[in-house]
């Protein structure tokens, strides 16, 4: 394959070769998966829930187990609730259901919501971005690979020719001797 994606680069623009690299539009087809992607459905708890924190919502639960927290969610993609854990009373969990699994994570509060190193306004706005992002992992996972290790934009000439100009611009400043500039306000003209 390597060998075919050199060949691209020849400046020929028709191929009858069906193995020859041909690189994907990255964004759009990214764009088509975060479209696809499960849409949050949050699972409101029908009663009212003793000292729930108040920057939490009615998919507040309180106190239950991941079992009930998954009975809860009954196997409904992109379903979601908060609840409060058992074994560590005080630290909130989201239980999402994604991929026939039920995944929870440590939820915490600083004035945003968050799991990781991301902060959002609202739960809803944490659980949409965490769907989109599983279901491309997930769905493009060799996609994104290959981005990381065959990035498009090195065939196309300009990447290396910015390179090559940048390289050119450093070598050229790292000989020249500094020069400093010394102004003096008396001497300096003001355009009005």
């Amino acid at each position: 394959m390597a060998a075919s994606s050199n060949s691209s680069l020849s400046g020929s623009s028709v191929s009858s070769d069906a193995e020859e690299y041909q690189p994907p539009i990255w964004k759009s087809y990214l764009y088509q998966l975060q479209q696809e992607a499960p849409r949050p459905k949050r699972i409101i708890c029908p009663r009212e829930v003793e000292n729930r924190p108040k920057y939490y919502g009615r998919e507040f639960h309180g106190i239950i187990s991941r079992e009930q927290a998954d009975e809860l969610l009954g196997g409904v993609e992109g379903a979601y609730i908060l609840r409060e854990s058992q074994r560590q009373p005080g630290c909130y969990t989201l239980a999402l259901r994604f991929g026939n699994q039920t995944l929870n994570y440590r939820l915490f509060h600083d004035g945003k919501h968050f799991v990781g190193e991301k902060r959002f306004e609202s739960i809803h706005d944490l659980v949409t971005d965490g769907l989109i992002t599983l279901y491309i992992e997930t769905k493009a996972a060799e996609y994104i690979s290959k981005m990381t290790t065959n990035p498009i934009y090195e065939h196309i000439g300009y990447a290396t020719l910015l390179r090559e100009k940048v390289s050119r611009k450093l070598s050229k400043t790292k000989n020249e001797p500094r020069k400093t500039n010394v102004t003096h306000e008396e001497h300096t003209a003001v355009d009005k």
